[in-house]
């Protein structure tokens, strides 16, 4: 079997695999419903369930190629194939309670992964609650002893993150077909999830990968990611700030229409290979917040700055579904003759390939 493109330095294999290292920090109320008796059945039966997803046995730890503050991720095996494998790490000085909390978010994330199937989604392999440490050659790279037995094994994406992409093609932008295509995947990805009734919560390059090999980009890390099956909405400040819609910033109830205002940041910073914003937003009151956005290029043509404008409206009301978000873009890129792209553009989907032309 080939061994996967290698991402070219250690910052941006850092980054391609940061997917992976946050998913374990909400513990959003997870651990109150505990409480539930009832749910505290269906989480046994669904670690049953888990542990029967993976044959321990066949999973290999490789390479660390990421790490957080809740999370270390290997390269590793299953059954001869590279996946990327995220083990929870409990991390020192934790108390029980925050353990607990840890486990339910974890097994959250993998209930909810594990049914999703869409070319623009990263595919979950399984998971298992049962990847003893302390035994087999299969552990032997795991360094840290506060590592816990709980793991997601999910396909290795070897075209790494779209963040680190636009870094590498900063100067030399993409070409206009090449923008509307990464932005039809993402929105092809996200309607899926919401047909599905999930929200994905935390949309950003970062958490978007590169299929070399079959062209596509897919959405990953589910750790903020939640299941709203009767649009009942929450509220409380969740994802990453930037991309973040002002109704989640502001603690008001959001729902779905928050990924769309991310999906719109994401859209400019694929437009300009750029980020949106280079400074730190923790300490921007939210009044102000919520009336940034970042300038339209002057260059920028006028069908995707309208649609970039209507992702991030203030009010979410305003705001397209991502289905319908889809057909604009598929009408935009119809209407100017974007829809096809040749095979040198095809390139661009290389691991960290750099463009010999621009817009």
């Amino acid at each position: 079997m080939e061994e996967p493109q290698k991402v070219i330095d250690v910052m941006n294999l850092q980054i391609t695999h940061n997917l992976f290292l946050g998913s374990f920090n909400s513990c959003r109320n997870q651990f109150n419903q505990v409480q539930s008796n009832d749910l505290m059945i269906t989480q046994q039966k669904q670690q049953q369930q888990w542990q029967e997803t993976i044959d321990p046995l066949k999973l290999v730890l490789g390479k660390v190629i990421g790490r957080g503050s809740y999370g270390v991720v290997y390269k590793g095996s299953y059954h001869g194939h590279t996946v990327a494998v995220k083990v929870l790490d409990f991390g020192k000085g934790v108390t029980t309670t925050l353990k607990e909390c840890m486990k339910n978010d974890f097994r959250e994330e993998a209930s909810l992964w594990q049914k999703l199937d869409h070319p623009n989604v990263t595919k979950m392999i399984g998971a298992t609650m049962s990847m003893k440490t302390n035994s087999g050659p299969k552990n032997k790279n795991k360094i840290s002893k506060t590592e816990s037995d709980l793991c997601i094994v999910s396909e290795y994406v070897t075209g790494g993150s779209l963040r680190s992409y636009l870094c590498k093609n900063r100067d030399k932008k993409l070409p206009i077909k090449v923008v509307c295509q990464f932005a039809l995947d993402i929105a092809k990805g996200l309607s899926y999830l919401h047909s599905k009734k999930i929200i994905h919560l935390d949309v950003k390059p970062e958490n978007i990968l590169i299929d070399s090999q079959n062209k596509k980009l897919k959405l990953a890390d589910f750790g903020e990611a939640i299941f709203d099956p009767f649009e009942l909405f929450t509220s409380g400040e969740v994802g990453t700030r930037g991309y973040m819609a002002p109704e989640v910033l502001s603690k008001k109830p959001y729902g779905f229409k928050c990924d769309v205002y991310s999906f719109g940041i994401c859209l400019w910073e694929i437009y300009c290979c750029e980020m949106a914003y280079t400074y730190d937003l923790d300490n921007i009151p939210v009044e102000i917040y919520k009336e940034m956005r970042p300038s339209i290029p002057v260059n920028c043509p006028r069908s995707l700055a309208r649609l970039m404008q209507s992702c991030w409206d203030t009010d979410s009301r305003r705001r397209p579904e991502m289905k319908e978000v889809v057909i604009e873009l598929e009408e935009i890129m119809k209407t100017e003759g974007w829809q096809a792209l040749s095979k040198d553009q095809n390139n661009v989907f290389g691991c960290f390939g750099f463009l010999s032309h621009a817009r």
